[in-house]
């Protein structure tokens, strides 16, 4: 039986504005994202779900309950997955990922949803490869909003998402550069960029990754953390609300052609993320997102911080914490890259 990760830790160098920043990343080593196995299935309140020893067996891991029929624990010597029965939440070596369905339980076992083990898990857990090895060569980095949409703002600290988005976006942009990247902006200044112009931006540019940078904003101030969003496979309800048009649900959008590397992806920038920023974790989510959803490559969106939560505001108002953001995301990046091609980061 295979072992899923192995972690290693590896010095990637970043240049940044006034010199370089060393940062520790743990890059998985693995060769690729896996077509989903065959589990066996049964059907449950109207959901096709799979034994979670079966998927267990699968990866080597030790299932186990934590608490009788309530929370069950998959691990072996490098990771641990946890579930808990009615819940969305699954949590993977401490790292939040919300689920499409949530587990169950049935004759005294716990099932989790066929649709969350073959483009969630799998792909995230996987060292088999049989996905195409796609090298990442050109990157496009969309900066949120810009020109007379703001986006998200705190009144207080008199500051507004689009500001923080453009500059987080050229500090990304510098980074991945300097790693040997072609990097291609939706927007250079402060202007209106249309939600399909950006899509379009990266369609035309043949991008291999696209990446939307933006602050999130919330009606309770004391709403805090870090969440990333890739777009929701087909016939999947988005996590955690659920689209109001079932329309969007059936259809199979372009996006959609990399559900597998979607969830690679956005696994590795939010744990490069909630990691590097030492963030509260409000997990790792799928929306059909517009700029999500007509990108023919893999496409992540991250909501870095709440600018409507002072304490959050403050620090990205900090030209250290932008550096901080732009730093853990290309570090995750740099980790897809690995996975995807065995890219090696410069300056090893």
């Amino acid at each position: 039986m295979e072992r899923i990760t192995r972690l290693l830790p590896r010095l990637l160098r970043f240049k940044a504005g006034h010199g370089f920043a060393m940062l520790i990343a743990l890059v998985f080593v693995v060769s690729g994202v896996a077509a989903a196995p065959d589990f066996p299935s049964v059907r449950l309140f109207g959901v096709d779900y799979v034994d979670a020893h079966d998927f267990a067996r699968r990866f080597d891991l030790t299932p186990s309950w934590t608490v009788p029929q309530k929370t069950m624990r998959l691990r072996n010597a490098t990771t641990h997955l946890d579930f808990t029965v009615h819940d969305v939440d699954a949590w993977l070596n401490g790292l939040r990922l919300f689920l499409a369905e949530p587990v169950v339980v049935s004759a005294g076992r716990l099932f989790l949803s066929k649709n969350d083990a073959d483009e969630l898990l799998v792909p995230i857990l996987s060292r088999n490869a049989t996905e195409p090895r796609l090298p990442v060569k050109t990157i496009v980095i969309d900066a949120g909003h810009g020109g007379k949409d703001p986006g998200n703002q705190n009144s207080r600290l008199k500051i507004s998402e689009k500001t923080y988005t453009l500059d987080v976006a050229r500090r990304l942009e510098r980074l991945l550069k300097a790693q040997g990247f072609k990097v291609i902006m939706t927007r250079k200044t402060d202007k209106a960029v249309e939600l399909d112009r950006r899509a379009e931006i990266a369609n035309r540019a043949k991008a291999d990754l696209f990446i939307s940078i933006h602050f999130n904003g919330f009606s309770r101030s004391s709403v805090d953390g870090t969440e990333t969003y890739v777009m929701t496979p087909r016939n999947q309800r988005s996590s955690p609300q659920a689209e109001r048009d079932d329309k969007m649900v059936r259809t199979r959008y372009p996006a959609n052609k990399y559900d597998r590397w979607n969830a690679s992806l956005g696994y590795q920038i939010h744990r490069a993320l909630v990691t590097g920023l030492k963030s509260p974790d409000r997990g790792m989510k799928r929306f059909r997102y517009s700029v999500l959803r007509s990108v023919n490559c893999p496409a992540v969106l991250v909501e870095a911080a709440f600018l409507s939560n002072d304490a959050e505001g403050k620090k990205v108002a900090t030209a250290a914490y932008r550096q901080r953001i732009a730093e853990s995301i290309a570090r995750g990046v740099q980790q897809h890259a690995v996975l995807r091609s065995r890219w090696k980061p410069k300056n090893l």
